[in-house]
Formats: structure tokens, sequence, C-alpha cells
């Protein structure tokens, strides 16, 4: 079921700020990307993070964000550094997905995933790469990733697991309504 009330579209430059305040309230702080990064990711890749804003109070709630690029595997530098984003690269590396906790439990992470895979299907993307915790593999696999196991991140010094998802057909049609 796809939830009522809610907008989807791409981030405003001027919503950076909010957005860096957001990673901290979704994230422990040791997981939590720094303000800086968050803010230099919006100013300049706007196009690659999708927000989810409440129509009754017109608050971002929710949001996911990435980079595209060529290569295969996932590593922390796809955080930590913007420039390796390739606007025609055919891969999308799923950088991070927040939804305030308020705002959990109703389907708003997942409509969130499936609009913003259809985003970059059509933009040419063939597969999607994302990290997680163990306690997010059962989430992500119902969204249609598999894991391959922990990968050699040192983001906060934690045991990452590498997920990945084809982008197949099944993504480009949006379930109902627009895509942004």
């Amino acid at each position: 079921m796809i939830p009522e009330n809610f907008y989807y579209r791409i981030i405003k430059a001027e919503e950076a700020e909010y957005a860096a305040r957001m990673e901290q309230i979704c994230f422990p702080p040791e997981e939590a990307w720094p303000k800086e990064l968050m803010i230099e990711r919006i100013i300049k890749i706007p196009e690659m993070t999708l927000v989810v804003e409440d129509t009754e109070t017109k608050k971002i709630v929710g949001m996911i964000n990435g980079i595209a690029t060529n290569e295969d595997k996932f590593c922390d530098d796809f955080i930590a550094d913007v420039s390796r984003h390739n606007p025609n690269g055919r891969n999308l590396m799923i950088t991070g997905v927040q939804v305030l906790p308020e705002y959990r439990h109703k389907g708003l992470a997942k409509e969130l995933m499936m609009r913003y895979l259809r985003q970059e299907k059509a933009k040419g993307r063939s597969k999607a790469f994302l990290t997680c915790l163990e306690d997010k593999i059962e989430m992500y696999k119902k969204m249609g990733f598999q894991d391959y196991g922990i990968v050699s991140s040192s983001w906060a010094g934690m045991k990452w697991h590498e997920m990945t998802c084809v982008l197949s057909s099944t993504f480009v049609q949006p379930e109902s309504g627009q895509i942004l």
C-alpha cells in the first residue's frame, strides 16, 4: 500500500542544512555523515537526493540519496567524496536512506526506494548497490536487494553488508501517480 498525504520530489539546494540535521536525527552519531558532507552533496548534486514531504505539515520527513558510477563495488569514498559522481554512470550507489522516527513503519522507506530506483533506471542505471548493518538486511531484501555479505567498509568501524539490486523493467512504471 502506498502511503497517502506525501509528496515525492528532488531536494532543493536551500534545504541542505535541514537535510544535514535530519541525518543527525536518523542515525547514531558514529554512523551519521558529517554535516559538511551532506551539505556539499546536496548543493553539488541535488538531483541525486529524493525527498518525501508530508503534505499537511510541508515538512521533509524522509530522503534517499546516492551517486552514479561505473564501478561495481561499494566503497566508503562514495559517501565521503562527491566528485566520485558520474552523471552517466551505469550503476547507482545508494549512500543514505533516512525517515524521521515518527514517520517510520508507514511504508515511506520502501516507497522512497521504489521511486528512486525507477528514477535512476530511467537515467540508464542498471544496478543499485547499498551497504547496511545486519538488522536492516531483511528490510532491503523486501525491496528487491540481495545480500552479498560483509564488505571492507570502515565507516563508523562497523560491519557492513553489501546489497545489490538489478534495475529491471519492474522499476520503470510507478505504482501510481508521478515519479517526482
